[in-house]
């Protein structure tokens, strides 16, 4: 009995020892197999990771084609822009819509402080001809822009009587008439010398009939812009015609 028990003491240890080593070799192969599994998948994830960054770089550098071309149509019109606001600038600043400042001379033009007995009065008081004559030296002599008693004179502005009342831009002024207008300083001044009827009107007849009559340069003028209509009402442009 006892050497069947130490007979079967081996035989018990090695069924039991390869049983553990099978169950091991099996464990480590299932475990061999799950991390060749787990290291394909990976594989697998790595590989679309890839190709998902390369096709995210394609993207991107059409993107970046895409923002370049845009920046140079927006450069471009920028560009345009630029030029169409500087245009429209010079325009308004052309038309008399915007204020202005700089060099130049201002006429004082006043009416006589006293009419002598039987003389015509008409001859003792300043007419809307009086400051069309003044205005149109000015502008001979390179105004660049022009106020009679802050009213903007513009391709459309009218200088008239009505009655004993001048009227500028359908405004009404009243004496003192001055005449202030942008401009090189001395070559204006010279204008109103060199000019037949401006120069009659401010040295001549303003002396011979006590007409207040004052020139001066000015270092700093400033120069409102013009607050009215431009419609034109009644002129037609002429079909056919340069």
């Amino acid at each position: 009995m006892n050497e069947a028990r130490r007979f079967l003491s081996p035989i018990l240890v090695c069924l039991i020892l390869g049983f553990l080593l099978s169950t091991a070799f099996y464990a480590q192969q299932r475990t061999r197999e799950r991390v060749g599994q787990r290291k394909a998948e990976l594989t697998e994830i790595i590989k679309s990771l890839e190709k998902e960054r390369e096709n995210l770089k394609k993207e991107t550098r059409k993107l970046r084609e895409r923002l370049r071309a845009y920046e140079k149509e927006a450069a471009a019109h920028e560009g345009i822009l630029g030029s169409f606001t500087k245009e429209l600038e010079e325009l308004k600043f052309a038309a008399g819509l915007t204020a202005v400042k700089g060099t130049g001379v201002e006429v004082s033009l006043s009416d006589a402080l006293q009419v002598p007995p039987g003389e015509d009065p008409n001859n003792y008081i300043i007419h809307d001809y009086d400051l069309r004559v003044v205005v149109n030296a000015l502008w001979d002599g390179g105004a660049e822009a022009i106020a009679i008693n802050n009213q903007r004179l513009v391709s459309t502005s009218a200088i008239r009587c009505a009655g004993n009342i001048i009227l500028v831009n359908s405004m009404r002024l009243a004496t003192p008439y001055k005449i202030r207008a942008i401009g090189n300083s001395e070559r204006l001044y010279r204008a109103l010398q060199e000019n037949k009827d401006a120069s009659k009107l401010l040295w001549n007849y303003a002396k011979s009939f006590s007409l207040i009559a004052k020139i001066k340069t000015l270092s700093h003028i400033k120069i409102p812009a013009y607050s009215g209509s431009l419609r034109v009402e009644h002129a037609r442009a002429i079909k056919g015609e340069d």
